[in-house]
């Protein structure tokens, strides 16, 4: 098994806080009054192209090897 670049490491760290993050919005929008509005998630504009070309670099530096 080969060590893992540094790209990966943070891919991996940013993917379990992306999880984390998801699970505590869930849990707050849960317990939003149901007059409150839609919830717009903007901050699903940040992470999702963020992991996306961290998720991509990782798969290809993996298969490079």
């Amino acid at each position: 098994m080969s060590s893992l670049t540094k790209i990966q490491i943070a891919t991996l760290f940013l993917v379990i806080a992306y999880i984390i993050w998801e699970i505590y919005v869930r849990v707050w929008s849960n317990s939003q009054p149901e007059g409150g509005g839609a919830i717009i998630r903007v901050d699903l504009l940040i992470i999702y192209p963020i992991l996306l070309v961290l998720i991509i670099i990782s798969i290809y530096q993996y298969f490079k090897k």
